[in-house]
């Protein structure tokens, strides 16, 4: 059994077991270990950090029909971790807003992004994944996914900076 393997199931072990962990796997260690805060702490980071070197790999790596799939899906799940992280950025200034078009709207006058519209082109393709998936429109999105990569480093690389 290996060692993720025997933290998965016995987690009550796994604090005993950590310190070892810089002997296994780096993927395991990372995930439990990395906390990266901003504003003094209040919101860690890490998440939407691991899940952008998730989604960057999965882009890179895409060859097949799956693994474009695969890397589709990434997107969905770092865009819905970036817009809720900006969604906690915001109320820590006093902003309660539900929406992510709102959210990057108020992002934008917060300077924490550049143009709002942006971002909403990103929506859209979000949403084109969910409502009307079709091969065409997979491609289609596909082919958007690098550019989103170019705005999601520059909002990371931004936020760390709160």
């Amino acid at each position: 059994m290996y060692f993720y393997q025997a933290a998965t199931i016995l987690p009550s072990c796994f604090l005993f077991c950590s310190c070892y962990a810089d002997h296994y796997d780096n993927n395991l260690r990372g995930s439990v270990t990395d906390e990266i805060t901003i504003l003094n702490g209040k919101i860690n980071i890490a998440p939407l950090i691991k899940a952008q070197r998730a989604f960057d790999e999965a882009v890179a790596k895409a060859q097949t029909q799956l693994e474009r799939d695969g890397a589709i899906q990434r997107f969905e799940f770092t865009y819905e971790l970036l817009w809720k992280m900006l969604k906690k950025v915001l109320a820590f200034k006093g902003l309660n807003i539900n929406n992510p078009r709102d959210v990057f709207r108020e992002a934008a006058k917060e300077h924490l992004i550049e143009d709002p519209k942006i971002w909403f082109e990103v929506i859209k393709k979000r949403n084109m994944t969910t409502h009307i998936y079709s091969e065409m429109y997979a491609k289609e999105i596909f082919e958007f996914l690098p550019h989103f990569q170019k705005q999601l480093s520059k909002i990371i690389d931004q936020i760390k900076n709160l």
